[in-house]
């Protein structure tokens, strides 16, 4: 328990303030609390000591962890298995910093796809555009015909916007969340691939590192996409830069984290594990659109 002080009673430098144990340093070895001074409770050592030291050690920790992000594909997790975790974010804070600045710049429902067919290629989750119809929505989600039947049976209830909105809401509701679970099941194929190589765990903050570029570069994108009456046709030619550095990113940093040994064999192994991620990535944002979809029409 934390050992209780005397406001009245001088403070000894040997003593902690909040454990009561005997301090060797300028932190206490126990419980990690700083060696209290009497001018900690200045207005000057507050602004010049703790508010400064506050937002350069998070700022300096926020810009070096996403430095190393982007310019070294898979260092940030070679870094993390190998312990060297306090110079570097979280992979999970990461990954929240990275959904909470995608998802804001794809509020307004713009979304960035690669439309091959029947296919559709997207390793970001797809945000819900609410200001089209139910018919048009499905119609964006479901490229194979499955949910034909139930949308033609529930049809006579699709009129209005109060319908409109709360088919949204619930579509919404489900697959925003349900999509950054891709984390999950990323970090699962990637420990099926190289289960000998790697634990859960590093397969896990590896995911979360690859999750968090694809998000951020992803920002690239939507940016462009806003701009597109100034880009005209090099807006085609920056989606397909940004799309070919994102693949070619998760190549090199599946290599330089799980095929460090090896030349052209090591390459085309994290070339073809990129692509298996790509295409599970892609059925996964398209399942999870399609049940969203399915289970906000039976909610009507």
């Amino acid at each position: 328990m934390p050992a209780i002080v005397d406001a009245a009673t001088p403070t000894t430098p040997e003593q902690c303030v909040s454990c009561g144990a005997q301090l060797s340093g300028r932190y206490c070895s126990r419980c990690g609390e700083q060696v209290f001074e009497a001018d900690a409770l200045t207005l000057r050592h507050f602004l010049v000591h703790t508010v400064a030291h506050e937002l350069l050690h998070v700022d300096g920790t926020l810009w070096r962890t996403l430095r190393l992000l982007f310019t070294r594909p898979g260092q940030l997790s070679l870094e993390y298995a190998a312990g060297r975790r306090r110079p570097f974010v979280n992979p999970f804070r990461l990954l929240l910093i990275a959904i909470v600045a995608y998802a804001l710049l794809a509020s307004t429902g713009l979304n960035v796809t690669w439309n091959i067919g029947p296919v559709t290629l997207s390793m970001a989750p797809v945000v819900v555009r609410r200001s089209i119809s139910v018919e048009g929505t499905i119609e964006q989600i479901d490229r194979y015909g499955l949910l034909r039947r139930q949308l033609a049976a529930k049809t006579p209830q699709l009129e209005g916007e109060a319908v409109r909105e709360r088919f949204h809401d619930r579509l919404e509701a489900f697959t925003e969340p349900v999509s950054f679970a891709n984390v999950v099941l990323l970090a699962l194929a990637l420990h099926v691939c190289f289960r000998r190589r790697r634990h859960f765990l590093e397969d896990a903050a590896f995911s979360m590192h690859a999750v968090s570029f694809v998000l951020l570069s992803s920002v690239i994108l939507l940016l462009a996409v806003r701009l597109r009456f100034w880009l005209h046709s090099y807006l085609f030619l920056v989606m397909a830069l940004v799309s070919l550095w994102q693949f070619a990113y998760l190549a090199a940093a599946i290599r330089r984290f799980y095929l460090a040994n090896g030349r052209w064999g090591a390459r085309l192994l994290s070339v073809g594990a990129a692509i298996l991620l790509y295409v599970l990535n892609t059925a996964f944002m398209t399942g999870v659109q399609i049940v969203g979809a399915a289970i906000a029409l039976a909610l009507l």
